[in-house]
């Protein structure tokens, strides 16, 4: 039994269903299919449509991801949301404004001839306002459990303007073998708004293809871009244990938490927020070094009341690049 991680892109000619076919078919051996697999955000992006006026005020805003299984792949569908309830929505690239919304993801997958005992687990979880209401059997009470963002919900009867998002995903051990799965979504401003997280969930035991490797968002870390529209970044660069002759195949970043927040405390309507990695894939150099570039932003664009992020620590996220491992084969081939 193996983890595999592959990366992908929502197309950006809509908002609304947008599929992506992650393939493993050239990962499998033979008699092996596709177990189990989660899928989680990497970066998303909520941005009005240029309708003369951008910045408007927010009445729901969405991420919603849906993976299915074949055999050979996970078939994944993204829906962005975000509304005025008054003409106003999240754009796509065909509405010719340049403000594409979309999302990257990851996704890991199982791949083997079975699944004994809950040796691994992976799925994703919807509309959780706090804990999941069931326990979920995991192999033992020392395996592995982790929560990673994997969308969100959040809207109310009117719009209104913002102060702050927070997106959470958490994981605990009650004892034995189950783990209970948190997850939360708020919305500060005008309106106090508590909505639902998704979460994707991640179990193994004795699983060594793979590795789960903290980012260091400390604040210092953290640097402004020129442009205030453009947000903050963190530069980051991770190496995990290896053994002899294991080399990193692919890796992909994993969202946990995340808090965007305006400068000096303001409640303003928005043009767009976004958090996570920059880019499609990740640098791996020398098959071991993983580095890539995370971003947080928040905007209102309208002239005379142009606000940006709060830096961090008032703003901050959470994430992990997760990285799949491959090893030596006999005969010298990985």
């Amino acid at each position: 039994m193996r983890i595999c991680v592959k990366t992908a892109v929502m197309p950006k000619n809509k908002t609304w269903a947008s599929p992506m076919k992650v393939d493993f078919g050239e990962d499998l051996l033979p008699g092996e299919r596709v177990l189990a697999a989660m899928a989680g955000l990497s970066y998303f992006r909520l941005y009005y449509a240029d309708n003369g006026s951008t910045s408007e005020a927010v009445g729901q805003a969405s991420v919603t991801l849906v993976p299915n299984l074949t055999e050979d792949a996970v078939h994944v569908t993204a829906s962005l949301v975000m509304t005025n309830y008054d003409g106003a929505e999240a754009a796509s690239s065909t509405d010719g404004s340049g403000h594409d919304s979309f999302v990257r993801i990851t996704v890991v997958a199982v791949l083997g001839l079975s699944n004994p005992a809950y040796q691994a687990v992976a799925g994703n979880l919807y509309g959780l306002a706090g804990q999941w209401g069931e326990a979920i059997p995991i192999a033992s009470a020392s395996a592995e459990a982790r929560a990673f963002l994997a969308g969100f919900y959040i809207a109310g009867s009117s719009a209104k303007e913002v102060s702050s998002l927070s997106f959470t995903s958490s994981v605990e051990k009650p004892g034995g073998a189950q783990a209970k799965v948190s997850g939360k979504a708020t919305q500060s401003g005008d309106e106090e708004r508590t909505g639902t997280a998704d979460v994707a969930f991640l179990s193994t035991d004795g699983v060594t293809s793979y590795r789960v490797l903290s980012i260091d968002t400390a604040s210092s870390r953290w640097t402004e871009v020129d442009d205030e529209r453009d947000g903050v970044t963190c530069a980051f660069s991770v190496t995990p244990n290896l053994a002899s002759g294991e080399t990193v195949r692919r890796a992909g970043v994993l969202l946990q938490n995340v808090n965007i927040n305006f400068e000096r405390d303001k409640t303003s309507d928005l043009e767009l927020f976004e958090a996570g990695v920059t880019s499609d894939t990740l640098s791996i150099s020398n098959g071991k070094t993983i580095s890539g570039t995370l971003i947080l932003n928040i905007f209102n664009s309208r002239t005379g009341d142009d606000y940006g992020i709060a830096p961090p620590p008032d703003s901050n996220l959470t994430a992990f690049v997760i990285a799949e491992i491959a090893s030596p084969r006999p005969g010298g081939a990985s």
